[in-house]
């Protein structure tokens, strides 16, 4: 017997203030606090306000643990995956610790999967800029909830963000098919996403109900994860891209490879792009990228060709020439965030030397 209905997962690392409002969107959950089990799993934080926050919650709610590694993993794979072997809910759900849910959420999800009888709820996300709420569109666009008995009546279900926090699963479907994330790197959600999609029986995507509010961090010391853009990031990134490439041939899937990693092989070159890498680094990791991007590479319509040079260079095993290119769009980029009279003559001059 279940003792909660959904268990939530939440890794954390000097989170801060951020963590009061997050924890606050649980606790006013319409399913029912009394319902929900809360799990933080603290990866070795140097903040002692967090650690804190942390034990003060743990120590004033019956249904709240907070678990502390002792050596900093420096990725959410392990903390989510210490949290999952301690759940006790009949459904789990991974929130990140700076954002939070809208206070149905829970009841609705849990919901889904108690009247479908399916194994992963999927919703939709706002994404919370600064200075405005940006709804994301999905590939389904206007479509409403849709619901599958396998993934494969729906294929575009792969190519929709991997966003671990927007998907409830039942727990005994992760557990029996040991369903767990990559640890040591990043895209963990990604391959979670995807082995869970390749063996649920049953997916409904709500696409049109936004139960999570996804805070784009990215400005100064103040970066999520995903905008951290150093060497250990990008290479973590492409280190978790070859674990999902082991995945597909292991589960004898590698022709969905090129859907999966559309939009992700892209937004790496952008990423490389905006890192201010080495030319050594980028050099490294252009050599090491070299089979994802022969095996799975197909252009983002996205960015519209804008990197397809520089994945033809890196295709082509041209990596000195993909450095080049690389260098290049980030002065092109640099261009673009100065407005300045100065930068547009400055653009227009390394137009006319290409």
């Amino acid at each position: 017997m279940d003792k909660y209905k959904v268990s939530v997962v939440v890794p954390t690392f000097n989170t801060g203030d951020f963590l009061v409002e997050t924890f606050e969107s649980f606790r006013c959950q319409t399913i029912g606090f009394e319902n929900i089990e809360v799990i933080f799993v603290d990866d070795a934080s140097t903040d002692a306000y967090t650690l804190d926050l942390l034990e003060e919650l743990d120590s004033c709610y019956s249904n709240v643990s907070s678990v502390f590694l002792d050596v900093n993993s420096g990725f959410p794979g392990t903390g989510r995956n210490v949290g999952l072997d301690l759940a006790q809910g009949e459904c789990v759900i991974f929130a990140d610790h700076d954002d939070t849910y809208e206070e149905n959420v829970f009841e609705v999800m849990y919901g889904e999967i108690a009247s479908e009888n399916v194994d992963m709820v999927i919703c939709n996300f706002n994404q919370i800029f600064p200075d405005m709420i940006v709804p994301f569109k999905s590939v389904f666009k206007n479509r409403g909830k849709i619901r599958v008995n396998s993934f494969k009546e729906e294929q575009d279900l792969l190519r929709i963000p991997a966003a671990i926090w927007t998907r409830m699963f039942r727990r005994d479907f992760l557990q029996k098919n040991n369903i767990k994330f990559i640890e040591g790197m990043l895209a963990e959600d990604v391959h979670l996403a995807i082995n869970a999609s390749f063996k649920a029986s049953g997916i409904i995507y709500l696409n049109d109900f936004y139960g999570y509010n996804y805070k784009i961090r990215d400005s100064g010391e103040d970066k999520s994860t995903i905008h951290v853009r150093n060497r250990k990031y990008i290479e973590a990134m492409l280190d978790g891209y070859y674990e999902i490439d082991k995945l597909l041939n292991d589960e004898n899937k590698v022709e969905y490879g090129k859907e999966i990693f559309k939009s992700h092989l892209t937004s790496w070159l952008y990423t490389i792009v905006l890192s201010k890498l080495s030319n050594g680094d980028k050099l490294i990791l252009f050599r090491k990228s070299y089979n994802i991007f022969d095996n799975f590479y197909v252009e983002d319509p996205f960015f519209k060709g804008k990197y397809k040079k520089l994945a033809n260079h890196i295709i082509d095993r041209e990596f000195e020439k993909a450095v080049d290119e690389s260098n290049y769009l980030e002065n092109i980029q640099e261009n673009i965030n100065d407005k300045t009279g100065k930068s547009r003559i400055k653009r227009l001059l390394n137009k006319f030397k290409r």
